[in-house]
């Protein structure tokens, strides 16, 4: 293996691509969210009226954004490997923003749903930043950086299906995805002009402007798949996005049980309510994503202390064991705070994942390892409602949050018998990864 040299770097440059890759993710993800809430709406005003239709084609549009990220994740990481991890980053944001802007001119639904397709082909925003971070921090800094920059995806989730459906109400449905497209150039303008890619274990034989030469995409993928501890680590992410996919659908259902008529009553200590069931869904996914948040930051202090498998196998344990409980809530308010714990440990698992996943990439390979990691992602965003609802027409909405559970339950057992810490991150498991 050859030796690797260490580039100079300001004390704080890794603290500035960290932030303004963080907008980008937000800008970017929160650009995914921003259109969901009135997709059916513009689907009718492309012309289709029939309800049934209307809901094809809105699951249509989303599967086939999955379809091609899953495909085409891995070739852009290579290319990120060969070319530099910021040009794929700004590709995954200006590529995102232009088809967004032509989407808000689409004049029949076949074309959105092309549209929706070639989108999920050029853009691939988490991984590519992910990649990007995990290349340009200082190594016992990266499970902090993966951490901090998986809040914004977080955040993305909550207010993307807020703010869209704001401005959509405001501006109209076509106008917002001009608004939209938009915020993805500006995210774009920033990550050009204050990133700065200066890897800081960089392999010999770069091309002396501190970007590695890479290999093929052959060659870049037999490097990372022939890590076995990459490989678990693939599989472990898949299974962890997986728990969120496989129950995200049913929980609407799961609230609806708890109302009254149209309306599902609140009441905790000081505070009662009666809101309607989309307001008690939304705010159930608002006590989720502010647990995960909380989950998510405290991945690097977690992990610097008990080592970040122990965190990773440990939430994952957890969660699986919290979840089937949620199958027995009596109530909203139980139902919610249930949920409340299992994302503050759900939130610690992706990240801490991928502060794994970037300890364990052979080097100079980062870009293709975190591209098959959004390809496992996009996978699980694809199969896991597919789950769900094919386990909620067998056995009851109940048996989702179940199933789930055993698989978390199996996935921490994994992680502890076959992941190992990675020396320069935990404090706890100073053998090597790799």
């Amino acid at each position: 293996m050859a030796s690797a040299t260490r580039s100079p770097a300001p004390g704080s440059r890794w603290k500035q691509n960290l932030a303004f890759v963080w907008i980008g993710v937000f800008v970017g993800l929160m650009g995914a969210n921003f259109v969901f809430p009135f997709i059916p709406f513009y689907i009718k005003e492309l012309g289709v009226t029939k309800e049934s239709e209307v809901a094809f084609y809105t699951s249509l549009t989303a599967s086939a954004t999955g379809l091609s990220l899953t495909l085409t994740a891995p070739i852009w990481g290579s290319l990120a490997d060969r070319y530099g991890r910021k040009p794929m980053f700004l590709r995954a944001l200006i590529g995102a923003g232009v088809l967004i802007a032509v989407m808000g001119v689409a004049q029949a639904v076949w074309q959105l749903v092309l549209l929706r397709f070639l989108m999920g082909a050029f853009a691939g925003t988490m991984g590519a930043a992910a990649a990007l971070v995990a290349a340009t921090t200082p190594r016992a800094k990266v499970g902090y950086a993966l951490g901090l920059l998986q809040t914004g995806q977080f955040f993305a989730n909550m207010l993307g299906p807020v703010i869209g459906g704001v401005v959509a109400a405001s501006l109209g449905i076509r106008e917002s995805f001009v608004f939209c497209a938009a915020l993805y150039i500006a995210a774009a303008a920033l990550v050009y002009f204050f990133v700065r890619e200066e890897p800081i274990d960089e392999p010999e034989g770069n091309d002396g402007r501190g970007k590695p030469r890479g290999g093929s995409f052959r060659e870049n993928i037999a490097a990372v798949v022939s890590e076995r501890q990459v490989i678990f680590m693939l599989l472990l992410l898949f299974s962890l996005w997986l728990s969120t996919t496989f129950v995200r659908p049913v929980m609407p259902i799961s609230i609806d049980k708890f109302a009254d008529g149209e309306r599902v009553h609140l009441e905790v200590p000081g505070w009662t309510a009666d809101l309607k069931e989309e307001a008690a869904t939304g705010l159930v996914f608002g006590v989720i994503g502010l647990t995960s948040t909380i989950g998510a930051l405290a991945v690097a202090p977690l992990g610097q202390r008990i080592g970040y498998r122990n965190t990773v196998a440990t939430a994952a344990l957890v969660t699986g064991a919290l979840y089937p409980t949620v199958a027995l809530a009596n109530g909203a308010v139980p139902f919610a705070l249930l949920l409340g714990a299992v994302g503050l440990f759900q939130g610690a698992m992706v990240p801490g994942t991928s502060a794994l996943i970037a300890a364990s990439a052979p080097e100079g390979k980062q870009g293709s390892t975190f591209g098959l990691a959004a390809s496992m992602q996009s996978l699980a965003l694809m199969l896991g409602p597919i789950g769900g609802g094919f386990t909620t027409g067998v056995a009851g909405i109940e048996s989702v949050y179940v199933v789930i559970g055993l698989i978390l339950l199996a996935a921490g057992g994994a992680a502890f018998l076959f992941v190992r810490e990675p020396s320069g991150f935990g404090k706890n498991q100073p053998s090597e990864a790799r």
